[in-house]
């Protein structure tokens, strides 16, 4: 059995039922692609701010907030990875619930993240005069926080639960 997930355009996966495919597949879905996307999001709110920083409606601060927001991701993902996600492996420990405590508090770090990012770029909405990286830039963060909303989810209502917390 498989648990409905909303997909991307063009993307057809479920979530898998056992423990160990939950984790590998939030480990090649989310921490993968956060991995690879995050940089290039980066680079282009850069870009858009450097070029259209006297626009009224420009990101300013965007680049670098994607950037605090990225470090702080990483870290949280590698704590997943080494600590929490091996415990999941090995059937649990007893005192898990600390650890999976601190990933719940760090979820609503990151949530609280997106909500400053919509802020920071207009609720991922260009404007009318908004060149094609402008209007790359949003979409790519509207996937990003679409994403990573989802991946709090999977983890937060299906994952975490499974042991006790």
């Amino acid at each position: 059995m498989t648990l409905p997930f909303e997909s991307l355009p063009g993307e057809d996966r479920a979530i898998p039922d056992g423990t160990s495919d939950i984790v590998a597949f939030l480990i090649d879905r989310y921490h993968m692609v956060h991995r690879e996307e995050l940089p290039r999001l980066i680079a282009l709110a850069r870009k858009v701010e450097s070029v259209h920083g006297g626009h009224s409606e420009a990101p300013h601060g965007l680049g670098d907030f994607l950037h605090e927001m990225a470090d702080s991701l990483e870290t949280h993902m590698q704590k997943e990875e080494q600590v929490l996600f091996p415990l999941f492996a090995s059937g649990g420990h007893p005192m898990i619930g600390h650890p999976i405590a601190m990933m719940r508090a760090e979820h609503d770090d990151h949530t609280d993240h997106l909500s400053a990012l919509a802020g920071l770029a207009n609720g991922f909405q260009p404007p009318q005069d908004a060149c094609s990286s402008w209007r790359a830039l949003y979409s790519g963060l509207a996937k990003l926080s679409g994403d990573l909303t989802e991946h709090i989810r999977i983890e937060n209502e299906i994952l975490f639960p499974r042991f006790g917390a």
